[in-house]
């Protein structure tokens, strides 16, 4: 292209730049030349820049918006949901053993079923048992994650491929569930230790595997308005995967991995993480940040609390390490310029994540660090203002603040009314000053839930599942306008994503931009979940139009 034109202008525009524009300004345009936004303006101003081969889109009056941005979320792990076994639908245990009957059927020369989905509320507070696989398939081994992850059912075959029996010790940061009466495992498998028991022992997905999910993720991610992402689990094969989509120029995204941090390792384990953050980038992806887990989550038991558990006296959840070698990890990596990344869910585990990130200010001083603790659901009060003076950013999944069964029949007994309630406070850290950066956590959290943003804006400001009008607002009065929320979709992930190019409408900066078929300032909020992308443009790049455009 010619350098004095454009490779592509927009024009008639409802165009809102960033959370420093209350309302949008309609009838503008902008230019784009490679990657980079080269003009705003009236379209007289823009049209100065079209050339023979520039690419000219008339949005209509549609809204545009910095491009949206999720800042935590598993696609890779997504990606293999979306090829193998995944349960939909409510909490139902009858429909899970419908579906898995029905994948085995479809399946039958697959020496294992692996697969994702259910939901807490369609068990006991024991947990779905082996029995129940069994009945279905019994001669080959099933593991199935629960929608957040944190924890599997698995059948007999699975526990014998593993070796675990009664006598068999809980593994260090995770549970095996066991028959009160005989102590044999239920087939009921806490956190990510226990479940690495069975899961070690299957073989793993391969790069092809990875590959055929991933590019459907990137298809809808597309049709979301998302040109960025933050892969809150950088593992090996996953960070190989994406930089083979790269090498296909199949990216159309820009990706920012964080990867596993162990507190427990020594001085050279840094230095490996810092080896591979300054290797594997590209002007599509990167190595942000080192993921700190500090505990679980509610709905198994295993998030870290202050105070024990409502319907299990004596328990207070599950440290997933020692506090004094996180603390000394964390005051490590940030003298080493590193940036932090924590699971932290209950009101114990926030708090360790603070004071560790305290310590590291007082032995290294004020830097530009950008740590952030992802989750946050149970913040202790006391510790509300600590985010914005420590300059902690909380990213947050605003999809998940409404009332469900799952709240009803897991977090409300596991809490007690008080601290159940005391969950999702938005407005409270808002009004204390502290940074968000929004999220989906996708494919877990529930599976009524998307990676949409839209589904996160609506919940975050109605409080309520998406379009649900005649559904009791969960906590109402931590409801959120709709600035906060996109700018948390926009800009705040770019911040921790050290992207101070992007996140927002502006000469100089990235061209990822987002054009939506309706005004979200101007419908009520209710009514956000049905608006529908018309065009995706990811780093100058379009990645969807809608064909009517």
């Amino acid at each position: 292209m010619n350098a004095r034109y454009a490779d592509l202008i927009l024009v008639n525009a409802l165009l809102w730049r960033s959370r420093e524009d209350a309302a949008p300004r309609p009838n503008r345009a902008l230019a784009v030349s490679g990657d980079r936004i080269v003009r705003l303006g009236d379209a007289s101003d823009i049209l100065e820049l079209r050339g023979p081969a520039t690419e000219m889109i008339d949005l209509g009056g549609s809204l545009l918006l910095p491009g949206f941005r999720d800042a935590h979320l598993h696609p890779m792990i997504g990606a293999i949901d979306l090829v193998e076994c995944r349960l939909s639908g409510p909490a139902d245990a009858v429909s899970y053993l419908a579906q898995l009957r029905d994948y085995a059927g479809k399946h039958p020369d697959s020496p294992f079923i692996r697969g994702s989905g259910w939901i807490y509320a369609a068990f006991p507070k024991t947990g779905p048992r082996r029995e129940q696989l069994d009945g279905i398939v019994p001669d080959r081994p099933v593991f199935l994650k629960a929608i957040d992850g944190h924890t599997g059912w698995v059948n007999s075959a699975a526990l014998q491929l593993a070796g675990i029996t009664r006598e068999t010790p809980d593994p260090a940061g995770g549970v095996i569930e066991r028959d009160p009466a005989t102590g044999e495992p239920t087939g009921f498998l806490r956190e990510w230790p226990a479940m690495g028991m069975v899961t070690g022992k299957l073989p793993k997905p391969g790069i092809d595997e990875y590959l055929e999910g991933a590019r459907l993720f990137l298809a809808q991610a597309a049709k979301f308005g998302i040109t960025a992402v933050h892969d809150a689990v950088g593992k090996p094969p996953f960070i190989a995967a994406w930089e083979r989509l790269d090498e296909l120029d199949e990216l159309t995204l820009h990706v920012t991995a964080s990867q596993f941090g162990n507190p427990e390792a020594g001085p050279e384990h840094i230095a490996e993480l810092l080896e591979i953050r300054n290797r594997w980038k590209s002007p599509r992806r990167k190595i942000g940040a080192a993921k700190i887990s500090l505990d679980g989550v509610v709905e198994g038991r295993t998030a870290l609390l202050l105070d024990p558990y409502a319907d299990a006296p004596g328990c207070f959840g599950e440290a997933m390490w020692e506090a004094a070698d996180v603390r000394r990890f964390v005051v490590d990596l940030d003298a080493a310029g590193f940036q932090t990344h924590f699971h932290a869910v209950g009101d114990a585990a926030v708090r360790l994540a603070l004071d560790a990130l305290e310590a590291a200010r007082k032995s290294n001083g004020l830097r530009d660090g950008r740590h952030m603790i992802a989750h946050a659901d149970l913040v202790h009060p006391a510790d509300v203002p600590r985010f914005a003076r420590l300059g902690v950013v909380a990213n947050l999944q605003p999809a998940w603040y409404y009332h469900d069964s799952n709240f009803d029949g897991v977090a409300l007994p596991c809490l007690g009314h008080e601290r159940a309630f005391r969950q999702f406070e938005l407005r409270i850290l808002r009004d204390a000053g502290t940074r968000f950066a929004f999220s989906s956590d996708w494919p877990f959290g529930g599976d009524a839930l998307t990676f949409n943003p839209l589904d996160g804006i609506e919940t975050a400001i109605t409080r309520r599942g998406t379009g649900k009008t005649n559904t009791p607002p969960f906590i109402p009065d931590q409801s959120v306008d709709l600035v906060t929320m996109l700018d948390g979709f926009t800009r705040g992930p770019a911040f921790v994503d050290f992207d101070d190019d992007a996140g927002t409408i502006a000469v100089g900066n990235r061209a990822d931009l987002t054009a939506l078929d309706r005004d979200l300032f101007s419908i009520p909020a209710a009514e956000i979940h049905e608006a529908r992308v018309r065009l995706t443009v990811a780093a100058g790049r379009v990645t969807w139009r809608e064909s009517r455009l």
